[in-house]
């Protein structure tokens, strides 16, 4: 087995940087990291010169619905894997959208299809579904009358639909009887997110002692905190158990709230995600999506109301934001985007470059722009 060896960079893992470091690769695994000097690549291994770039875990966007005019919900997936790793992006969520439920049965199968067989690029860990199962007060972009409540019996088919790969479901809890389907969800290995929510903190901290851990969008289409009812956004960021998912557009969320929100939780329990549409990357101009013209204009995909419809950046330029508009080291905005996001999903050997955890990699410019990313040890994509 050849190593591969990534040289003259400084490396991340994320929580250590590393001056004139080294990032030996064994297979789909990295066997070493330290600086030059203390590690020496094998006379065979094959050298990657960084160039004095930084050496950083590959992204972990565990909330996208697509990018360049495809949708991660059905057989645009097989686009979009190929895709991420330009963006940075080494293993992600696929997400999928409000729709009536045979048409989110078919999107499920087809998803699954892909994931059976799936083409070479990012590592797809498993489907996010988000929605139907929404509050109608806070349904964001979705179509209110299409949203109803979660119950067992439609998970189990929806996860029958997707073979088995659902990995996440955002759902309202205080909607029907969804707060019982929380006990279900994480007996099957499925991490219940609230989003869409209405809930009250109580409701949430109830929903949280049966396993929920994990809240979509924060800030967004969610109840917002208030003195006397804290709300979602409250029990987001009073309750340790909870991982914040974070958009960090510039759009979503203002930079203020941004940063509010890591002094609070920690960058430990904020999970940058992208939440990118399927516009992303596209020229300005009108789409259409869930059945509705969808305007792409200034950086922002909306509806004609100004309701926004996902987001038109991609997970780098929220690592990118971190630094510009909060003023956070590299070293610090990369662990939302990495680590936080492995935790999040039970997978200590993803998010960190450390010997033994996979080499999912990205070597990032000056700009923090992506210039080459590894998936499993293997080059997926080059500047």
């Amino acid at each position: 087995m050849t190593t591969k060896a990534i040289i003259n960079g400084t490396v991340y893992t994320p929580v250590e940087k590393i001056e004139s470091g080294v990032v030996l690769i064994s297979g789909n695994k990295i066997q070493a990291v330290g600086r030059q000097g203390q590690v020496n690549p094998p006379k065979d291994a094959e050298i990657f010169d960084a160039g004095g770039m930084s050496i950083a875990p590959g992204f972990i966007d565990v909330h996208t619905h697509g990018m360049m005019g495809h949708d991660t919900m059905g057989k645009g997936l097989a686009e979009v894997i190929p895709a991420l790793p330009a963006y940075g992006v080494t293993s992600f969520l696929a997400g999928t959208l409000t729709y009536p439920r045979p048409e989110v049965m078919e999107g499920l199968r087809e998803m699954a299809a892909i994931l059976a067989c799936p083409p070479a690029g990012a590592n797809c860990l498993g489907i996010h579904l988000e929605g139907p199962h929404l509050s109608p007060k806070r349904p964001g972009m979705a179509t209110a009358d299409w949203v109803y409540p979660l119950s067992d019996l439609d998970f189990a088919d929806y996860q029958q639909a997707a073979g088995g790969y659902i990995k996440m479901i955002t759902f309202a809890p205080e909607e029907g009887q969804a707060m019982q389907a929380i006990p279900a969800l994480v007996a099957g290995g499925v991490i219940p997110v609230i989003g869409h929510s209405d809930a009250s903190y109580e409701q949430v901290a109830q929903a949280v002692k049966l396993g929920l851990n994990h809240a979509t969008h924060t800030y967004n289409a969610m109840r917002p905190l208030q003195h006397r009812e804290p709300g979602v956004l409250g029990a987001v960021m009073h309750l340790d158990q909870i991982y914040a998912e974070l958009i960090a557009d510039g759009v979503h969320v203002h930079p203020v709230a941004m940063d509010i929100l890591i002094r609070v939780k920690g960058l430990e329990k904020v999970v940058l995600v992208s939440d990118s549409a399927p516009f992303a990357g596209l020229p300005e101009g009108e789409y259409e999506w869930e059945r509705k013209p969808i305007f792409v204009k200034n950086g922002r995909c909306q509806l004609a109301d100004g309701t926004l419809a996902g987001a038109y950046a991609t997970l780098d330029a929220g690592v990118r934001n971190l630094v510009n508009l909060l003023g956070l080291s590299l070293e610090k905005a990369l662990i939302p985007a990495t680590r936080s996001a492995a935790d999040s999903l039970g997978l200590p050997h993803k998010g960190r470059l450390e010997p033994g955890c996979d080499a999912d990699i990205v070597l990032l410019d000056s700009e923090i722009r992506p210039a080459a990313t590894f998936v499993g040890g293997n080059l997926a994509w080059k500047r």
